[in-house]
C-alpha cells in the first residue's frame, strides 16, 4: 500500500538498490550500471546505504558513486572514508581522486574538524597522494608537509592548523 506514494522511477531505483545486496555478482553489477546511467539523481538514494549493516550494500553504494563521479557526492564519499571496512574506504578515496579538485576543500574542512579518526587520516593521505601523483593539485600546494602529517597519527593535532592554512591560502578552491 505504501508504494502508491512512490512514482515509478522511485520504485525502479529502490528495486535497483535492493539488488545491490544480491548474492549474485552479475545482478549487483547490472544494478550498479543501471544506477550509474541515472546519474547524480541517485546520489541521495545511495547515501541511505552508507550505514547499512551489510557490507556489500555499502561497497556497492560507494562503487556506484565512484562511477558517477559527481562533485555532489563528495560529502558522502568523505563519510565513507571512515567506514569500518578497508575496501569501502579505498573505493571512497579513489572516487574522491576521480572527482579531483572539488574534493580538496571539503576534505581539508573535515580534517579541521575530525583528526581523531585513523581511517579518515589514511583515506585523506591516499587522496592527496594520488592527486599529487596525477599533478591535480594547485601550484605551491604544501602536499609533502600534509602527507607527512597524515601518515603519522601521533601528529594528528598538527593537521588542523595546516588544513586551515591551506584553505586560507587557496581560497579559490571550489
Amino acid at each position: 500500500m505504501g508504494i502508491k506514494n512512490f512514482n515509478s522511477e522511485d520504485v525502479e531505483i529502490h528495486s535497483l538498490l535492493e539488488s545491490l545486496g544480491s548474492d549474485d555478482g552479475q545482478e549487483r553489477k547490472k544494478a550498479r550500471e543501471a544506477l550509474v546511467s541515472k546519474g547524480k539523481g541517485v546520489i541521495d538514494y545511495l547515501m541511505e546505504l552508507l550505514n547499512h549493516p551489510k557490507h556489500i550494500y555499502r561497497w556497492e553504494a560507494v562503487k556506484t558513486l565512484e562511477e558517477i563521479a559527481d562533485p555532489d557526492s563528495v560529502p558522502i564519499l568523505i563519510e565513507a572514508l571512515d567506514d569500518n571496512k578497508g575496501d569501502v574506504r579505498w573505493i571512497a578515496a579513489e572516487a574522491l581522486v576521480k572527482i579531483g579538485l572539488p574534493s580538496i576543500k571539503p576534505l581539508l574542512t573535515i580534517l579541521m574538524e575530525k583528526t581523531d579518526s585513523v581511517f579518515l587520516l589514511e583515506g585523506a593521505h591516499h587522496v592527496f597522494f594520488e592527486l599529487k601523483e596525477k599533478e591535480m593539485l594547485p601550484a605551491n600546494f604544501p602536499v609533502a608537509q600534509l602527507l607527512e602529517l597524515l601518515k603519522n597519527p601521533e601528529m594528528n593535532q598538527s593537521v588542523k592548523p595546516l588544513a586551515d592554512k591551506i584553505l586560507n591560502k587557496f581560497s579559490f578552491l571550489p
